[in-house]
């Protein structure tokens, strides 16, 4: 049979007042075909299903769209493990009632991990759902001695599953983990951070297929093992020459093969100058990181170049002091000026003064008296 992995979906992710439905949905659209083009029986998505444990409504919807579509419509198994950014118990609400609809939730770490098998009980997926230390030493309080760092909690989970696996079967696992020397991308935050909880690679020794989540570049970490990173660029930087897709799995021969999806909007950075940058057409659909050759990267620059470029999120230019520096302003933080902050900006910009505080008081005042009037209409 073929199985599909893929991790990273992020629902919810947004960057100042935009959001990734879009792609996120195009990204949808792709996975179906694809479905249906391998005839594909089951979907693996390793973690990371929200970008936050407390997400909107949009988010919410855009899941319960993706999970009918596989269950209901192409009639494929969905099987998930929560990741860090997810919330384990929603995720896994409501998990024994959708078994019956061929979706299966892992959302909290259990001592014994009971398979998800398919094939006619050939192929047997293990769900390791993202968990700290801590929760294995509950789980196992006679390892307790054995368990220092996350690399050792690992390893218990991993060989409590080998101890009971049928050799004979197709035996997956899919975790949610940071292993050592992966190749990170500027929007791995979390990695980032949470380095010093790594694993080696040798704790899933013995699995046919280790299906990772939490790393966003598709990367193979050995034979058995690869990420198959997020489907959407999600920063600037490495991430920009990713091809984002999915790992397309044939368990009667354990071949591999990444397969890469188109997306609706690529993510770039732009340098050149004003006039050059403004008349390219062929970067309006993408994310853009526009770096000004020639020109102080300011609000009434960036509200011109927003106006032809709908999807610019960050703008570099040139600094009014001196050339070797570099001023810069990304469209999340204009959004979060109030009017006050951009009176100031503006007269920094255009005049390279600063208010005094008595200016500052007289504008809010006369802020205060339009409110008024539009107030009384």
């Amino acid at each position: 049979m073929k199985l599909i992995h893929t991790s990273d979906w992020h629902f919810g992710m947004s960057v100042g007042t935009e959001n990734y439905e879009d792609c996120q949905r195009y990204f949808l659209s792709e996975l179906y075909k694809l479905i249906k083009t391998e005839n594909v029986e089951a979907v693996l998505c390793a973690g990371d299903i929200y970008d936050s444990g407390v997400t909107n409504a949009e988010a919410i919807r855009l899941f319960n769209d993706a999970a009918t579509a596989l269950c209901t419509e192409l009639k494929v198994k969905f099987i998930l493990i929560a990741g860090n950014h997810d919330s384990a118990a929603r995720l896994s609400s409501c998990s024994e009632l959708l078994k019956s609809a061929g979706m299966y939730v892992s959302g909290s770490l259990k001592r014994d991990i009971e398979p998800v098998l398919l094939d006619d009980g050939k192929v047997a997926v293990y769900c390791i759902p993202f968990f700290n230390r801590d929760e294995v030493t509950a789980l196992f309080p006679e390892k307790r001695d054995e368990i220092h760092t996350q690399e050792d909690a690992h390893r218990i989970v991993c060989q409590h599953i080998r101890e009971t696996m049928d050799p004979k079967h197709r035996n997956i696992v899919m975790s949610h983990a940071y292993i050592v020397n992966a190749e990170l991308s500027d929007s791995d935050r979390s990695a980032k951070v949470g380095s010093a909880t790594a694993v080696s690679k040798d704790v899933f020794q013995g699995f046919d297929y280790v299906a990772l989540g939490h790393i966003h570049k598709p990367q193979v970490i050995s034979p058995a093992i690869r990420y198959s990173g997020s489907p959407v660029k999600y920063s600037f930087g490495s991430e920009e020459t990713q091809d984002k897709g999915v790992v397309l799995i044939d368990t009667d021969t354990m071949e591999q093969r990444f397969v890469v999806l188109p997306m609706l909007r690529d993510r770039k950075t732009v340098t050149g100058s004003y006039d050059e940058i403004m008349a390219r057409d062929d970067i309006k659909d993408d994310y853009l990181r526009i770096r000004l050759t020639d020109r102080y990267a300011g609000l009434e620059i960036q509200s011109e170049l927003k106006e032809k470029f709908p999807y610019l999120l960050e703008l570099t230019g040139i600094s009014l002091t001196s050339d070797d520096e570099q001023s810069s302003l990304s469209v999340e933080e204009l959004e979060s000026l109030d009017e006050t902050d951009i009176m100031i900006k503006f007269l920094a910009e255009n005049y390279g003064a600063e208010p005094t505080e008595e200016q500052v008081k007289l504008f809010r005042q006369i802020l205060e008296e339009c409110d008024r009037e539009d107030d009384l209409g």
